[in-house]
């Protein structure tokens, strides 16, 4: 009886361990690019264009303290065919640190 609750709590802790790695990898995202460096970008996520045209003066370094949007740095080879203020739909391509801001891999990132 004490193997079949062990195996039961187990198994529970494994899923919620898993799922809480699994963040929104493979789903579709967008936002606005706030700075382009080699191989890497950073989006607010879910912001509109009149949010963001009221951030664009501010660094990211000062975005990043001030907290409160979904910000993500992507990892992206490609990262150099894109420029602050480009608003792209984007791919996770694994998992998600949920960090703040978020980190991730983009298999794929387009302009909107």
């Amino acid at each position: 009886m004490e193997a079949i609750r062990f195996f039961f709590l187990f198994v529970i802790v494994l899923t919620v361990s898993l799922s809480g790695c699994s963040g929104k990898a493979g789903q579709q995202r967008e936002g606005y690019v706030i700075e382009v460096k080699a191989n890497t970008i950073l989006i607010a996520q879910d912001i509109s264009l009149e949010r963001y045209n009221e951030l664009k003066g501010v660094s990211s370094e000062g975005l990043i303290d001030q907290g409160g949007l979904g910000l993500i740095w992507l990892t992206y080879k490609k990262s150099g065919e894109f420029e602050k203020g480009d608003h792209v739909v984007f791919w996770i391509d694994g998992g998600v640190n949920e960090s703040y801001p978020e980190q991730a891999s983009a298999s794929k990132v387009e302009l909107k």
